[in-house]
């Protein structure tokens, strides 16, 4: 794994790459969804709003949801809009059409969308008033398509400013390089799969069916098409990205 995480990391700028590094550190807790709320209080954790693909474990510091970046460091990017929670399949739905939607290998550039802020439900739920936060549409994607990460920030690996590309967005969870392709990726309502949904109540046949069709698939750094040069426009231009994608 160390070599492909080390070329990930050259083949993006220096000031990203520190970045990633220094991520909140990992920890797998076995049957962490059986523990009490004092027990998951000891591991760092707690039960909190649900995220987009229904899980509830939080990290108490950084609120990012402990099974979305299991998933994410699984290297795993994809989700069906059809199965994601409630609150959020309908706000998803809007943003989604909204997107320029193209061959996985390249940029989906959405500038209409680069520079706002969207509703979406987060962490912060529990206390907003119609259940949801601004968040930036890179980070919805990103939230959407790999996972929940709570306070944390995301950044892209492409040199495209208004990519909204979800294999060009990454968070300090993204440890590999990206996967070569999204799955499950079905982003449009399809009556037939929220009838499906809508029978199921046990827990456990839920969580099989989002997980249908999800892929552990590695693409090799050096047939990637999309990273950037180290510019310097690039590099000045990290921080105020940052501070936006959060």
């Amino acid at each position: 794994m160390a070599p492909i995480q080390f070329l990930f990391m050259a083949n993006i700028p220096k000031k990203i790459a520190n970045a990633l590094r220094e991520h909140e550190v990992f920890r797998h807790v076995p049957n962490v969804e059986s523990l009490s709320g004092d027990e998951l209080t000891r591991e760092g954790l707690y039960e909190g709003y649900p995220c987009a693909h229904g899980h509830t474990i939080r990290s108490l510091d950084g609120h990012w949801c402990y099974q979305c970046a299991t998933l994410i460091r699984d290297n795993i990017c994809g989700f069906d809009l059809n199965y994601l929670h409630k609150d959020y399949k309908h706000r998803y739905a809007e943003l989604w059409s909204k997107i320029a939607v193209g061959p996985f290998d390249t940029c989906w550039d959405s500038p209409e969308l680069t520079h706002r802020r969207i509703r979406m439900p987060s962490y912060r739920s529990l206390y907003a008033r119609d259940k949801a936060t601004n968040v930036t549409a890179q980070k919805a994607i990103y939230q959407c398509a790999w996972g929940d990460i709570g306070s944390m920030f995301v950044t892209r690996v492409c040199d495209s400013k208004t990519c909204l590309n979800p294999l060009h967005l990454v968070s300090s969870w993204n440890r590999l390089f990206p996967p070569s392709l999204i799955s499950p990726f079905d982003y449009e309502f399809k009556p037939e799969k929220l009838m499906q949904f809508a029978r199921i109540s046990d827990e456990t046949q839920i969580k099989i069916l989002r997980k249908k069709g999800q892929k552990q698939t590695i693409q090799h750094p050096l047939v990637h098409q999309n990273c950037p040069d180290y510019d310097d426009e690039y590099q000045q231009c990290y921080k105020i990205e940052c501070q936006e994608t959060r």
